[in-house]
């Protein structure tokens, strides 16, 4: 009992020496760096930026830092106690030693009303209000990790959303001016102190946006019932107001009028009618209430066209296609060139070419083939990275006219991969689109693992065009680059159309950095309801990895990914690993894993199966600054040809490498009778050796069901298997030798 009193009576006296000796936090930031310090005042922030906190008082505000930190929560107050220390001229905190939170509860101190000027050193660590800001990217979708330029009074400011903030990403970013409230930080690199610039206004949540308007538009604008004579577009705002419209044309002019929309409370509905196939349009939403009006940005759609909808897929490392549903992946041994070649062969009139990377190993194929379309008449316009050696272009005939993207400070790279061809023939079936993940190079043409999806639409060709003409600088197919207008990176802006109906299926279509993609990957790992893979070269953003780890507890996804490396990425990686476990792996192999792809739900057709592919590294460079490619093919069978490559290629992890094979069942040894069955059937295996083997039954999803060992001998074997709860459906039946691994489907009916 003495022991016990004399513990309490130690903990409220080292409680008292921390508040006794606690300083104002003036005091703390006109202390050296390095000094130890001990802080007191109010939590401006919780988790949503991270292990990051803001505390402030009465004389001003500091941050501090450290994993220790995830109790503390807006509006606490705490006596903490650690070294003060300059992060990137951000004075802060860390580590924290020790951290006592007092109470909770308290009213947050009154922000500081300052202009973008004031945006200094005097109100670093503050909770501060800047009004009447208007956000150039207007009418986007803000993305974590990202910096957003504002203007109030003429004077201009910087709004920084954290990586780790999941509330505010993939919102709306205002398009007319509103009231901020959020927390004054710095981040500046160079010099390493003292710097006097990177002062950065960061959001907490989506109420520190004030918008000021009694009516605003909460959604902007986006198409549905997408025919080829027209759509409707639809968008939402706080309250029903009084009436809206849109204004439209066929260029950002609007010069075609004013189309009243229907209303249904805060949901508004404009349709285009008697419109042209595979035609754009560029509409602007209004809605008002009383005086008070808002308006969206200028949004840009698309009729369907009357094309085939064809969509094939492509893969240059073996698939598995005892995993498939009815349409066979298709791999191409070494085939990849000829098959680009082929396609290039059918161009009649244009041919649009944007590629990272294009050497003469193995892909001189496809010089001769571009050469061949010049020609015979087509035009072939090339947008080439200017980074790289691009070795192939000095072999391109004269006729075919080229660029190479801008170099410096405000560029990264031109990471595109994608072909237009015959986007404007006045055959509806002429117009392909290619992408997905390859370069143009020997290694990635013939060795690394990397995906192409081939679409034949006239509307996408069109809205890829768009792009494609932007970075040019010109719409003329006939015309040599304007290197004047081209935009590239950062300076481009949201302008092509992102859903289109191609064949019954609709397709999304973003273009980086002005789409905001990393915004559309995580909403679409947001659909996931029962399974989920993904494939990819990287994955640097922990916006991305904090979705993919919350999804899969949130709806106990079957979830499984492949990535190629984590040396730049450790932290992204440990957040998967944590939830994933064994289920996320490291590509073993010397070849590198340069896919980019995400698959869910290819097992649930009730869902909404799809494949997300492209050129977009899920990467902060890929989000901000390099010229990138997305698409997502909302379609049962293209999600389950994905995932017959990602099962093979889960199937090379597992199984040791390349000294393990899978085995189509026509080719091995082995029977499974009945089939279909009801959970009892014999498995019939002929082998030369004595040997265990495994035997696994394994769901579309990729869980397993049913395991056991059995001794083979030399000959034939005939082994009784008995499973009796399975539920009806297909399964696969691996067996495990030592040969490799034998698989056949088993159909439980």
């Amino acid at each position: 009992m003495k022991k016990k009193l004399l513990t309490l009576t130690t903990a409220l006296i080292t409680g008292l020496t921390m508040q006794s000796y606690a300083q104002t936090i003036a005091a703390v930031r006109a202390t050296t760096v390095g000094n130890t310090v001990t802080i007191k005042g109010i939590v401006l922030n919780g988790s949503e930026l991270g292990n990051i906190r803001y505390v402030q008082d009465a004389t001003g505000g500091i941050s501090m830092y450290g994993s220790n930190l995830s109790s503390v929560q807006r509006g606490d107050s705490v006596n903490s106690v650690g070294t003060l220390t300059n992060y990137s001229n951000l004075l802060e905190v860390t580590p924290i030693s020790t951290v006592g939170i007092q109470s909770t509860g308290h009213p947050l101190p009154t922000a500081a009303v300052i202009t973008p000027n004031q945006m200094g050193e005097n109100y670093e660590g503050q909770l501060v209000r800047i009004n009447a800001c208007t956000f150039s990217a207007g009418g986007g979708t803000f993305t974590a990790n990202t910096s957003y330029t504002f203007t109030s009074a003429t004077q201009t400011g910087t709004v920084f959303v954290s990586n780790t903030n999941l509330q505010i990403a993939g919102t709306l970013i205002p398009t007319t001016p509103v009231d901020l409230i959020g927390i004054m930080s710095q981040h500046c690199t160079s010099p390493t102190s003292g710097c006097t610039t990177g002062y950065q206004l960061v959001l907490r949540d989506p109420n520190d946006i004030i918008n000021v308007n009694s009516i605003y538009i909460s959604s902007q604008p986006v198409p549905t019932n997408i025919t080829t004579t027209g759509f409707d577009i639809n968008w939402t705002t706080n309250i029903a107001g009084t009436n809206s419209h849109i204004k439209y044309g066929l260029t950002p002019n609007l010069e075609l009028g004013t189309l009243t929309a229907t209303s249904s409370t805060v949901n508004h509905v404009a349709s285009i009618t008697g419109a042209p196939a595979a035609t754009i349009y560029y509409a602007k939403a209004y809605s008002t209430d009383g005086t008070d009006t808002d308006s969206s940005a200028v949004k840009v759609f698309c009729t369907a066209s009357n094309s085939t909808g064809t969509i094939k897929v492509f893969f240059d490392r073996t698939v598995n296609t005892s995993v498939s549903t009815g349409t066979n992946a298709v791999y191409l041994n070494n085939g990849i060139v000829d098959t680009i070649c082929a396609y290039l062969n059918r161009a009649q009139s244009t041919v649009d070419i944007a590629i990272y990377n294009w050497d003469t190993s193995n892909s001189d194929k496809i010089v001769n083939a571009v050469n061949a379309a010049v020609t015979r008449g087509v035009h072939v316009r090339a947008i080439l990275d200017g980074s790289t050696a691009q070795s192939a272009s000095p072999n391109l005939l004269p006729g075919v006219k080229k660029v190479m993207s801008p170099q410096g400070a405000n560029y990264t790279i031109m990471h595109n991969k994608f072909i237009i061809i015959d986007a404007n023939s006045s055959n509806p079936h002429l117009p392909f689109v290619w992408t997905g993940s390859s370069n143009w190079t020997g290694q990635q043409l013939s060795t690394d693992a990397n995906n192409a999806i081939v679409i034949q639409d006239q509307s996408l060709a069109r809205g890829y065009k768009l792009e494609f003409d932007e970075m040019w600088g010109d719409t003329s197919t006939i015309s040599s680059a304007n290197t004047t207008l081209g935009k590239f990176g950062q300076f481009k802006k949201d302008n092509t159309p992102h859903e289109y109906m191609v064949g019954g299926k609709r397709i999304e279509s973003y273009f980086s950095p002005t789409d905001g993609t990393t915004s559309h990957i995580i909403s679409t790992i947001g659909t996931a309801n029962t399974d989920m893979y993904f494939g990819l070269d990287l994955l640097t953003r922990s916006d991305i990895a904090n979705k993919i780890a919350s999804q899969i507890p949130l709806n106990s996804l079957t979830a499984k990914g492949i990535l190629d490396d984590t040396t730049s990425a450790s932290s992204q990686w440990n957040i998967i690993h944590n939830v994933m476990g064994a289920n996320v792996k490291i590509s073993q192999y010397t070849w590198l894993f340069h896919h980019k792809y995400l698959i869910v739900d290819q097992s649930n057709t009730s869902s909404d199966p799809l494949v997300l592919t492209g050129s977009h590294n899920w990467s902060t460079s890929g989000e901000t600054k390099n010229d990138e490619n997305t698409i997502v093919v909302h379609d049962a069978s293209i999600a389950n040809q994905y995932y017959q490559e990602f099962y093979q290629r889960w199937l090379d992890e597992v199984g040791g490498g390349a000294g393990i094979q899978t085995y189509e069942a026509t080719n091995t040894n082995l029977a499974i009778y009945p089939n279909p069955n009801n959970g009892k059937f014999k498995i019939a295996y002929t082998t030369e050796n004595n040997e265990v083997i495994q035997v696994k039954l394994i769901s579309l999803t990729g869980s397993e069901v049913y395991a056991t060992s059995l001794q083979t001998n030399n000959g034939k074997n005939t082994m009784e298997i008995a499973v009796p709860e399975l539920t009806k459906g297909i399964y696969l039946l691996n067996v495990i030798t030592e040969n490799g691994i034998h698989t056949q489907k088993l159909i439980i009916d």
